[in-house]
Order: structure tokens, then C-alpha cells, then sequence
């Protein structure tokens, strides 16, 4: 079975403008703080930031102090093996118990592992499911 935890993600809003994926990472960088996940997009003016930090607390206070929106959302982080298929797996399994999934985004450093960020409509039962 995978590597899976339930964990908190810092869902960031901020201005829809040229630069501002490196005013976001810069902040984290400069608070010391290691980012292990990110979602960016923009959308309808604003850009959105879905963020795993290695102290949302502080990554928090440093966005916030730049006068963006920050709300917490429960993830599960599954790391699962870079192979074809596992991902796969990982849907196959949720789906047979009935848990939908919200949104999944991940990444792969080419090193042996993955890592799969997704928000369910009921992170428990996916945690139960995947362990």
C-alpha cells in the first residue's frame, strides 16, 4: 500500500499579475520556508495558490503580510512508486469506495516516488481506504 497521511495545504489568493509566482515563492523562500507541493492557476482576476509547506504557519503569515487571502484545506499526501499505473491505482481504489475525489494534482522528481495532493469529499474514508 502507499505512503499516505492526511496533511493541511495553505490555499492562497492573491492579484492575477506578471510576477506574482515569484513574489509568492520568493516570500516563502525568504520566511525559510520549503515548499513540497504547489498548485498555481489563475482565475477570474485573482491567482490561486494551492501550497504544502514545511510550516504553514509561518508561510502564513508571511503571504498573509503581503495582503493575501489564505484559508487551510485537509489533503491527503500519498507518495506512491513513479511507475505506469499507480496512480491509476490510487483512483481505482477511491472510486470502488465511492469516495470522489475534488481535485489531485502531483509531481514526480524522477527519483523512484511520487507524490499525489488530493482534497476528497471525505478525506477520512480515503485515508482508511488507502492505508
Amino acid at each position: 500500500m502507499p505512503n499516505v497521511k492526511l496533511d493541511t495545504e495553505l490555499y492562497v489568493t492573491t492579484p492575477n499579475e506578471p510576477g506574482i509566482l515569484g513574489r509568492v515563492l520568493g516570500t516563502l523562500a525568504n520566511a525559510g520556508v520549503n515548499l513540497r507541493a504547489i498548485r498555481a492557476y489563475s482565475e477570474r482576476n485573482h491567482g490561486v495558490f494551492m501550497l504544502l509547506t514545511s510550516d504553514n504557519d509561518k508561510a502564513g503569515k508571511a503571504l498573509a503580510a503581503l495582503g493575501f487571502k489564505i484559508k487551510t484545506e485537509e489533503v491527503l499526501v500519498v507518495q506512491i512508486d513513479d511507475r505506469i499505473g499507480a496512480g491509476a491505482e490510487i483512483g481505482a481504489l477511491l472510486g470502488t469506495a465511492v469516495v470522489d475525489v475534488d481535485y489531485c494534482y502531483g509531481s514526480s522528481a524522477g527519483t523512484g516516488k511520487a507524490i499525489l495532493v488530493i482534497k476528497t469529499n471525505d478525506n477520512q474514508k480515503a485515508l482508511d481506504t488507502l492505508r
